[in-house]
């Protein structure tokens, strides 16, 4: 009984945001405040909360709690924001993505706490204008664009914003993803600002060679994903491994356009100090990097 429950609750929950939305003037928002109920993923639900293709929304105050996997899933949505949400789940439990953000322009993410066995936010394709601010991000695999490029037909990734956000306990901060052989497709305009990372595996990344279980071929160069214009700025903190900087970028297409901006992240272990590393990338740099950055690369 407790099942039906819940499961007709997410299911109304998503009813009335489609009915709110369609009666609601373009200059209005629709508000959703739950603040008496959760959500589970017992049974056969996959996904705890999806909001599909609402407009001018707001949804506040939600706790999500074990999703089988992706907690909240946004798809086809303008206008959107989500305030003070929480969600939590165990660090093994794989695809528990927090909030997946795809296909929609204008979604701003504030306040929101969140916890999982894989990323605290992903991001898929066709995305225009992502804010996230002031989110608490730990345990997960952090806040990452993609991964991208497996599936053909993949559209622009444009404009993420994250800002004044910590990451605790996680395997990466902020990441970008892409596969090798990838389909055609670009991220630009990326933003990374304010963050602080404590006892983070890897707390920047770019990978244009994400392959999780070896399912993929590596051996193959031309690599037609294009990371653009990204900014990391003002981030401290502390790096669980040596390798607090990643900048993998492929020899296909490289990346273009990476300013890196004040850094101090440091790493105590036994093997030395923190370091980066940097393949098929010249940054540019504004104010003091520590570990020092892509040696070489040219200073703004």
């Amino acid at each position: 009984m407790e099942l039906n429950i819940k499961a007709s609750f997410a299911f109304l929950l998503l009813f009335l945001a489609r009915l709110s939305d369609a009666q609601t003037p373009a200059a209005q928002a629709t508000v959703f405040d739950i603040t008496k109920y959760g959500a589970s993923s017992n049974g056969d639900i996959s996904k705890n909360l999806s909001f599909n293709f609402l407009t001018n929304s707001t949804i506040q105050d939600i706790t999500s709690q074990d999703s089988k996997l992706f907690h909240v899933n946004v798809n086809g949505c303008k206008n959107l924001t989500f305030i003070r949400v929480n969600i939590t789940a165990p660090p093994e439990s794989i695809n528990t993505d927090g909030i997946h953000v795809a296909r929609s322009s204008n979604v701003n993410i504030t306040d929101c706490v969140i916890g999982t066995g894989d990323d605290c936010i992903s991001i898929g394709d066709e995305l225009e204008q992502l804010h996230i601010t002031r989110v608490t991000c730990g345990p997960g695999h952090g806040i990452s664009v993609g991964s991208l490029g497996k599936t053909p037909g993949e559209k622009p990734v444009v404009g993420v914003y994250v800002k004044n956000c910590t990451f605790i306990n996680t395997d990466n901060g902020v990441r970008v993803k892409t596969w090798p052989a990838s389909h055609q497709g670009v991220v630009t305009d990326l933003h990374y600002e304010d963050i602080i990372v404590q006892n983070v595996t890897n707390p920047i990344v770019i990978d244009q060679v994400y392959c999780p279980y070896n399912q993929c071929n590596k051996d193959v160069i031309a690599i037609t994903s294009e990371d653009k214009q990204s900014e990391y700025k003002e981030r401290k903190g502390t790096s669980r491994t040596q390798d607090a900087v990643l900048l993998l970028c492929s020899k296909g297409v490289p990346c273009e356009g990476v300013e890196i901006g004040d850094i101090d992240i440091a790493y105590n272990g036994k093997e030395g100090p923190a370091k980066s590393r940097c393949e098929n990338v010249k940054p540019t740099f504004v104010g003091k990097q520590n570990p020092p950055v892509c040696a070489g690369a040219q200073s703004a």
